[in-house]
């Protein structure tokens, strides 16, 4: 399963989070996307990155609405994220304040980690174009199942090498 968030603060208050699931060595059509209405201010730099307005979360559910269906999509598998520590802290922080048992990080697997082992950059669309995988059709503007959806394409190249 791979997970990407985007936030309103650095590693705090989920603004969307995207998982997509990875079945052997296929991404499969299964994602989980929802956005989640900050318990925050939006920081100009966060917004910056995703272009997610607080207004456009008024209607959203708060992050412990979403944590059912969350932990129902992810199950027991392995948790993929590029960056892992960032989706990490931002997940065990969000599941803190709902006072629900956090996602152990030994269940975390980081591509990013993967991607610097064989001298490609930290950065995930860096990484992903230089591997080979398309970042060409993406916006600037980073979004949860995007970068979920490269972190996964990029976690199943860099397994087949």
């Amino acid at each position: 399963m791979v997970i990407d968030v985007e936030t309103a603060q650095s590693y705090d208050h989920i603004v969307e989070i995207a998982a997509v699931e990875v079945l052997g060595n296929t991404i499969s059509p299964r994602s989980l996307v929802r956005r989640i209405k900050p318990r925050s201010a939006m920081s100009r730099f966060c917004y910056a990155v995703h272009s997610i307005s607080l207004e456009d979360l008024q209607s959203e559910p708060y992050f412990e609405h979403v944590i059912p269906d969350l932990v129902e999509f992810v199950g027991d598998a392995t948790i993929v994220a590029h960056n892992y520590t960032y989706e990490y802290n931002t997940l065990k922080r969000e599941f803190e304040r709902a006072a629900h048992p956090v996602y152990p990080r030994e269940r975390f697997s980081c591509t990013m980690t993967m991607a610097r082992r064989l001298g490609l950059p930290g950065k995930l669309r860096q990484a992903c174009s230089q591997i080979g995988i398309s970042v060409t059709h993406l916006r600037n503007e980073h979004d949860a199942l995007n970068d979920a959806l490269l972190a996964a394409h990029l976690f199943l190249k860099l397994n087949r090498n």
